[in-house]
């Protein structure tokens, strides 16, 4: 979540609360004049004392907390703690957010066991065993895990980006056995950390997706809340692959249930489980059907 990523260097940048009987109803982050809304759901909670607002988030690696101080007592808040994992105190890293975490027990380079952290809570993975699912260490440390499926297979890769022995999800690909007949169009490598070329971005639930320099593409495959931060209609295209069948932006549209500009940006509701967000997107000309490509 954006708000937990304090750029102490930039003096531009402060929060706002709406605080409704000792509760806080909303907060926004406010950087060069720019109001943007941040989201609230059932992992945050927040906790008023005084001068100070204490924020924590339920992640996948734990509480997340952020401790906002108002110095002046003029409603302008800065954050002056963090309590992310990071010894260095660096949150911005792709383990943040709502974000799957996995452990892998590793043995003479082999992984022989896998784990799931969500919500804190750990699970083991079971193996299969039939080698249509394995496991392999690449020279960068990254664990590779390729699933042979009906059609193709998908290849997923995980990094540990701290050195904390968390993995977390930095791409993923899937390959047809025949070009054109998989259920995903696109058969590039999806990331999920930009760069500075033209990158196809996977965009997943829980979490401010973030584009880079070039002109991305912002693929979408899940079905669940998603957020884009920083979509640029001149630099960056939505592609919808989501392997159900779509054929054209008119069947999309069909299935959109409300859409509008509201204080974070535009916002398209799928019914009540499944939206977009565009973040910072809050006029016409920002966004356009233009913007939107439909492969699958």
């Amino acid at each position: 979540m954006s708000s937990g990523q304090d750029d102490s260097s930039n003096s531009n940048k402060h929060f706002e609360f709406s605080i409704v009987d000792g509760t806080v109803t909303a907060f926004f982050e406010v950087e060069n004049d720019v109001r943007v809304e941040e989201s609230i759901d059932s992992r945050d909670t927040f906790v008023i004392d005084g001068n100070q607002i204490t924020h924590t988030k339920q992640t996948s690696n734990g509480p997340e907390i952020v401790v906002y101080t108002d110095a002046e007592g003029d409603g302008t808040y800065v954050t002056e703690d963090s309590g992310n994992s990071d010894d260095n105190g660096n949150d911005d890293h792709p383990g943040d957010g709502d974000r799957k975490g996995y452990e892998f027990t590793i043995v003479d380079n082999v992984v022989t066991a896998v784990f799931e952290i969500k919500n804190g809570v750990k699970e083991p993975k079971p193996i299969d065993d039939d080698d249509t699912e394995t496991y392999e260490i690449n020279e960068n440390g990254e664990v590779i895990r390729t699933d042979i499926e009906e059609l193709g297979t998908e290849i997923t890769t995980y990094a540990d980006i701290n050195g904390d022995g968390i993995y977390h999800r930095i791409a993923e690909q899937w390959a047809s056995d025949t070009p054109g007949t998989g259920p995903f169009k696109i058969e590039d490598r999806l990331v999920y950390s930009p760069t500075d070329d033209d990158d196809f971005i996977g965009v997943r639930g829980g979490e401010d997706c973030h584009g880079g320099n070039g002109l991305d593409k912002f693929v979408i495959r899940e079905a669940d809340h998603l957020r884009i931060a920083d979509f640029t209609s001149t630099d960056d295209d939505l592609v919808f692959d989501t392997g159900l069948g779509l054929t054209s932006r008119e069947q999309l549209e069909s299935y959109i249930t409300g859409a509008g500009f509201k204080a974070e940006g535009f916002v398209v509701d799928f019914g009540s489980d499944v939206s977009i967000t565009l973040v910072g997107v809050t006029s016409a000309d920002q966004i356009s059907w233009d913007d939107v490509i439909i492969e699958s």
